[in-house]
Formats: C-alpha cells, structure tokens, sequence
C-alpha cells in the first residue's frame, strides 16, 4: 500500500500515480472520458435536453444552461471519484494530492463525500494533465515541500 496517491486531471484524462517516500511517482492507473475530448456539435446525452439517468430509472430533462460537454465533464468528475473512493476504501493510499484544472476540480469537488475530503492533503488548481511524469514530479517537490 501506498501511503499517498496523486491525482492529475483535466476533464478528459486522469492519471491516477501512488508517490513513494523519495517522491518518485508510479503510475496506478489512466482513466478517459473520449467524449470531453469531442467537439460540442458532435455529442449528445440523450435526445433533445434530456439524459438517461445514472440508475436506469428514465430520462430527465437537463438544464438548458448547461453545455454537452460540460454534462460530460461532470459525469467524468463523477466517476474520478468513485474510482478515488473505492482506493481510499480498499487502503491503497491514506493521503490524496488532487491536481486539476480549475473548472474541472470544481467539479471533483462536487462529488466528494466526507472520507475522501479528510484523505485530501492538498488541492492544486492548475491544469498539468498534458505533462509527463517527470515534469509532475518536479512540479509537486515545488508545490507541495516549497523550499
């Protein structure tokens, strides 16, 4: 088990990386969401202003001021944390760094129940989902144990 697990994150991509006592990163897993990676006119959710529910119960009318793409960002923030949740309940990682963008981790925020808020030493709101794991690494040592 590791005792910390750092998250990246944009709307499309989530590298999920446990951190080692030397700060080195290992990468857990790699979660995507295809369609935050479309284009607007290219996704649909249902119908006309409507989404099938999460529980299979039917279809409800969304709210007109919401974007596709954004109804898909949220439903990725969604299953980010339930995959961060199901970690923390199965003792991978005690502590949890979330980086993300800043329009995305608003929404990850939004998912969080009270266990995974108490696993989170600390949030970054700054988009490094593009970066690879050596620039990640040198940017957390900065971040988080700022000299």
């Amino acid at each position: 088990m590791s005792n910390q697990w750092i998250v990246v994150s944009d709307a499309a991509r989530a590298r999920l990386f446990s951190r080692d006592a030397d700060h080195h990163l290992t990468l857990v897993e790699t979660l995507t969401h295809e369609e935050s990676r479309a284009h607007e006119g290219d996704l649909r959710t249902g119908g006309k202003g409507e989404v099938q529910d999460s529980g299979g119960a039917g279809r409800h009318q969304t709210d007109p001021q919401t974007s596709t793409s954004e109804k898909h960002a949220d439903i990725f923030a969604k299953q980010v944390c339930e995959r961060l949740k199901a970690g923390l309940n199965d003792n991978e990682y005690t502590s949890l760094v979330v980086v993300a963008d800043p329009s995305f981790l608003g929404l990850l925020r939004d998912q969080l129940d009270k266990p995974l808020e108490r696993a989170i030493h600390k949030t970054i709101d700054k988009n490094w989902a593009q970066h690879d794991q050596q620039q990640i690494e040198k940017q957390l040592r900065t971040a988080i144990n700022p000299s």
